[in-house]
């Protein structure tokens, strides 16, 4: 059974954003079940969309995509966890208070 590298190239990349959101998910687990799966997808969307062009932009060999995938994934749960911290209705208002 012969498979698309496209799709093997692709599948490697996602895998390793999992594997990076997975493992910085078990260093620090989210609260609840659906907060876990909001930062994994966010991880893997993160490590999915950035791996090429970190990978373009850095001249590194296409070997190196399910590293890049992983420590994107990793990288961006720690924005999504960060992210899920903020108490936006009070950034707003300060915001607007000194408009």
């Amino acid at each position: 059974m012969e498979f698309d590298p496209a799709v093997v190239a692709n599948a490697k990349i996602a895998a390793g954003a999992a594997a990076g959101g997975l493992v910085r998910v078990f260093l620090r687990p989210a609260r609840t079940l659906g907060q876990t799966l909001l930062l994994l997808a966010s991880c893997i969307s993160c490590g999915f969309y950035s791996t090429r062009p970190l990978i373009d932009w850095w001249n590194l060999p296409t070997d190196y995509a399910g590293a890049v995938g992983a420590l994107t994934g990793f990288l961006g749960l720690s924005v999504a966890e960060a992210a899920l911290k903020l108490n936006f209705r009070e950034l707003i208002s300060r915001f607007i208070g000194k408009a």
